[in-house]
């Protein structure tokens, strides 16, 4: 008699939707005034030049690579999503057995060992089945709302560093302003040395002075031209890290912009110091949202832990004239492994949510606090410059010591400590100007007023 093979195949159905051809993420080119093909274009930093700073980080937000790249995360996150949903496939089997092994009836060499050789198996039988998961635990459902928790997460995420990457725009942009201010004063310094240089050259020829006089202002010019050329490539490097958060390529020329420091009190700015509310933060939001996802997450780790997904599955079998069907379900028995560690870990995760949440409110009191203390200080020190007058003031003694040092009234260690001092003041002033609204961004940032995301 012949002998037999059982030939089984499985199958995995899997739905897959079509081709997308559509661009990584549309939305980032439509209707945005702000995108620009060639960030390497020169023409862009002439733009920008007649642009306010919050036409300039409108621009740095839709044109930034790294920011764009952070976005994607929220993208990802949707996919996480997506995945949760989505049920288990069914399995497909088919299964085929009493094939002859042989011509031969004996058998051949295998038909002894197989127990075939002298047996008929009859008729060829075929047996398809399809099996599938059924979650009679909600589980699935339970899974989606710990993704969805964690793309809720991922926006606050993104909205806290978008606050971040705004605070450091900002921040940068007065940076640049400020060493602008320092590098024009000390450069109009600088020429008017080279003038005074000369003319002292000719007075110590003359003979109305020494010429040790003339060295002496020689190496204060020497002195001079130091800090400017010092504070040029600090302005260099500043425009380095603001081309980079604007995310225009580097170009020869000097950045320019509209914006001049000058003292404006807070109130005119919109700045109000009383009023806030930490729940607008979003890294707050973030750690909310963590934790409420740790909380869903205990309940999905019990689930998984009891009977979570029941088998079930039905065959067609046909051998012959006959014609047969049946149906079969498959219970895990959890006795032993339960999800116990990994429920206990859920569980510690959460308390662990729980905690950096509350850290994280002490956190951003503190910074809110520290904030508004700095901020007024700065104000209140540059209300006093702007009540005195200072900068008026500082010119008319720097220009009075000089003519009164050309015309031979003072002497050279009384006009050289004038110089220091107009200087001091100048970059005094200017540096508390930059502080003061450094300080605006910081506070703003700490109460999550900076920068908008709509998703």
């Amino acid at each position: 008699m012949a002998t037999f093979l059982f030939l089984t195949f499985n199958f995995n159905l899997y739905l897959h939707s079509a081709p997308n051809n559509e661009p990584v993420n549309p939305g980032l080119d439509a209707n945005n005034p702000y995108i620009l093909d060639q960030r390497a274009n020169p023409s862009i930093e002439n733009k920008i030049s007649e642009w306010s700073l919050d036409e300039i980080e409108e621009f740095a937000v839709s044109n930034n690579p790294i920011y764009l790249a952070e976005k994607q995360n929220i993208d990802m996150a949707r996919g996480d999503v997506i995945t949760a949903s989505l049920y288990r496939n069914p399995v497909f089997n088919y299964q085929q057995q009493f094939i002859p092994f042989s011509g031969v009836s004996s058998g051949g060499p295998f038909g002894s060992v197989l127990g075939t050789a002298n047996n008929s198996g009859g008729p060829i039988e075929y047996a398809p089945s399809i099996t599938q998961d059924v979650d009679v635990s909600g589980v699935i459902e339970k899974k989606t709302q710990v993704a969805l928790k964690g793309f809720q997460a991922s926006i606050a995420n993104f909205e806290d560093f978008d606050r971040l990457f705004r605070l450091r725009l900002r921040q940068n942009y007065w940076l640049y302003l400020y060493v602008t201010e320092l590098n024009d004063f000390q450069k109009e310094f600088y020429d008017n040395y080279i003038d005074l240089v000369k003319l002292t050259k000719f007075r110590a020829e003359k003979g109305d002075i020494s010429p040790l006089e003339y060295d002496r202002i020689l190496l204060e010019k020497v002195r001079i031209e130091k800090d400017f050329r010092d504070t040029e490539i600090y302005r260099t490097n500043v425009a380095k890290e603001l081309r980079y958060l604007i995310g225009i390529s580097p170009q020869n020329n000097n950045l320019s912009f509209k914006g001049k420091l000058k003292y404006f009190p807070s109130e005119k700015l919109g700045i109000n110091l009383k009023t806030f509310d930490i729940e607008n933060r979003p890294d707050l939001k973030y750690f909310q949202l963590k934790a409420s996802q740790s909380k869903l997450n205990v309940d999905l780790k019990r689930k998984e832990g009891g009977i979570a997904y029941l088998n079930l599955g039905g065959e067609v079998r046909k051998k012959g004239n006959e014609t047969y069907t049946g149906v079969f379900a498959t219970i895990p028995l959890k006795i032993f492994d339960r999800g116990q560690g990994e429920i206990l870990k859920a569980e510690e995760n959460y308390k662990k949510s729980v905690l950096e949440l509350e850290s994280k409110r002490k956190q951003i009191y503190a910074e809110i606090r520290a904030s508004i203390k700095e901020l007024n200080a700065r104000e209140e020190l540059l209300q006093t410059y702007d009540d005195i007058k200072l900068i008026s003031k500082n010119k008319d003694v720097q220009e009075k010591y000089r003519l009164a040092y050309v015309r031979g009234a003072t002497n050279l260690v009384t006009f050289l400590e004038a110089e220091r001092n107009y200087l001091n003041v100048l970059r005094s002033y200017y540096e508390q100007l930059y502080l003061y609204y450094n300080a605006i961004e910081s506070f703003r940032a700490a109460i999550g007023k900076l920068g908008t995301v709509n998703e």
